[in-house]
């Protein structure tokens, strides 16, 4: 659910400081088939894609010279790929 998806995100930035609420996907991002609820697939589904984004963004970055963008762009990409939601409930 909503509720439980933004409590989620509250304790992950929580563990990535230097991450901040606008650099995680909204709620509507996740929950592709608009039912209220995001299951482990479409979580799943959107952290690949948001992982592969990060990494083009840290890439493009890097390219420009832009020693502290690609950083934050890497870590938001590692953030990202190490998310795999095992152990974790099939909704949210």
């Amino acid at each position: 659910s909503r509720a439980e998806f933004q409590m989620y995100v509250k304790n992950y930035l929580a563990n990535y400081p230097g991450l901040t609420e606008k650099d995680y996907p909204r709620f509507e991002e996740f929950d592709h088939d608009h039912d209220g609820y995001v299951s482990f697939t479409e979580y799943s589904q959107q952290m690949a894609l948001q992982a592969k984004k990060s990494e083009q963004e840290a890439k493009r970055a890097a390219q420009s010279g832009s020693t502290a963008a690609a950083q934050k762009a890497g870590a938001k990409a590692h953030a990202y790929a190490g998310m795999s939601g095992a152990g974790r409930a099939d909704n949210f």
